[in-house]
């Protein structure tokens, strides 16, 4: 084996050794979640050099420039961050939107709408690139395939999902069979599977080479309203419902692997950390969870807010858990020891219903109904700025991959690009 390449993963922090093996080019993934501002890049370097047989001492300067160069993406965000400023506001639909969503490059952006159609942008020049026409109803859920972002997943009130050839606009599949409105859209990490979670109370996998159903997943009792595939190999799905349960699926098979109970209430959101070891969930019923995805056992419950909790999401290393909630706040949990709440973000005026971490996590986004998003200190819980000058509540926002943009989605039909 004969190490050729380093490649940089800047969101988590990580390296891709690039090597060749009997003349066949592979590669193999390091993760460095711990690396951040105060990690010693030659001791970091040491360790893996001791521990990675690819890595030898003749390319250990080159590996240390690599962890500097990690480093200081971690540093150039800081806690304190960047103020964003209002670039470009995207008139987007006649009727209310759904939901955003970024490609990889942050150069292009998507919206779904009550009129029954998916539109790209071009965050650059806020022109439409192209408009997805077909869908018999509302287009609830919108997203791209992680990392190619050359295909787009769309769900809809009509029972179906749709896959789009962005460039062209053309639909290369209709995944049918769900018997009420679809409201979770999901591709697989590596593209090959797109998952659908159905107010029928079913979620289904779709083979995208054939465009044909795999599985039906049956168990849920109660609308099926969130789903995630791990973020690494793709092969495990979890999926929220109202009936209160996240249940855990394998790709390979068509029962359920496992059932997570325990909230009392409906579920609104889950979640797959980095590493696919924890699943978090977040509940009507006041709480959010955090489960060992291997065990199946409940690690730890917080209650701190008082209403419901709205959403729940996981920082890109995988080491804290952000919830936001009806009670106005967010809060941030440390996941990886014991479990303590780390800071809590007061000051919107209505309920808080989206929440997410800046990629090198030195951030908080959260969007409010009170017709604003705010940017947060992720130590201290402080506000860092307001983005404001949306004319209905803001439901959903994103920041870009490199942390360098982030778009809000209001009631009020428009989309707000901050740069």
């Amino acid at each position: 084996m004969k190490l050729l390449k380093f490649h940089l993963r800047y969101y988590p922090p990580g390296l891709i050794l690039e090597y060749s093996q009997k003349g066949t080019i592979k590669n193999k993934e390091i993760d460095l979640l711990d690396l951040n501002t105060n990690s010693n890049i030659k001791e970091v370097a040491q360790h893996l050099c001791t521990k990675e047989a690819l890595i030898t001492d003749e390319v250990k300067d080159r590996l240390e420039q690599c962890l500097d160069t990690l480093k200081k993406r971690i540093e150039h965000e800081g806690p304190a961050g960047k103020r964003f400023y209002i670039y470009k506001t995207l008139q987007t639909h006649l009727l209310p939107l759904t939901n955003v969503a970024f490609d990889k490059t942050g150069k292009r952006c998507l919206t779904g709408s009550y009129d029954r159609t998916c539109k790209i942008w071009d965050v650059e020049t806020g022109k439409e690139l192209k408009s997805f026409s077909g869908h018999q109803n509302v287009v609830y859920s919108v997203g791209f395939n992680f990392p190619a972002c050359d295909r787009v997943l769309t769900g809809s009130f009509d029972k179906t999902a749709k896959v789009w050839d962005p460039s062209s606009g053309e639909c290369l599949a209709t995944l049918w069979g769900h018997r009420a409105e679809v409201v979770a859209a999901q591709f697989s990490s590596k593209g090959d599977f797109a998952a659908t979670g159905s107010m029928d109370h079913t979620a289904k996998l779709f083979d995208l080479k054939t465009g044909t159903e795999i599985h039906t997943y049956n168990g849920h009792t109660a609308e099926v309203v969130a789903l995630q595939f791990d973020p690494n190999e793709g092969r495990r799905l979890i999926t929220g419902s109202f009936d209160g349960t996240i249940a855990l699926w394998d790709v390979r098979a068509k029962d359920r692997v496992s059932v997570f109970q325990g909230h009392d209430g409906e579920i609104s959101n889950v979640q797959f950390n980095w590493d696919s070891s924890l699943v978090g969930s977040s509940s009507l019923d006041g709480s959010a969870k955090l489960w060992d995805a291997r065990s199946n056992s409940c690690l730890a419950t917080v209650a701190g807010h008082t209403d419901e909790v709205l959403d729940i999401c996981f920082d890109w290393a995988g080491q804290r858990m952000a919830t936001s909630s009806s009670d106005c706040s967010a809060r941030i949990y440390d996941v990886k020891s014991d479990f303590k709440e780390l800071a809590i973000m007061k000051g919107h005026r209505e309920e808080v219903s989206k929440v997410c971490f800046s990629p090198a996590g030195g951030c908080l986004l959260t969007a409010s109904a009170d017709r604003s998003a705010r940017i947060w200190n992720t130590t201290t819980g402080n506000c860092i700025q307001v983005l404001s000058g949306h004319q209905g509540e803001i439901f959903s926002c994103a920041f870009s991959y490199a942390g360098d943009a982030i778009v809000t989605a209001s009631k009020d039909n428009t989309c707000r690009i901050w740069r």
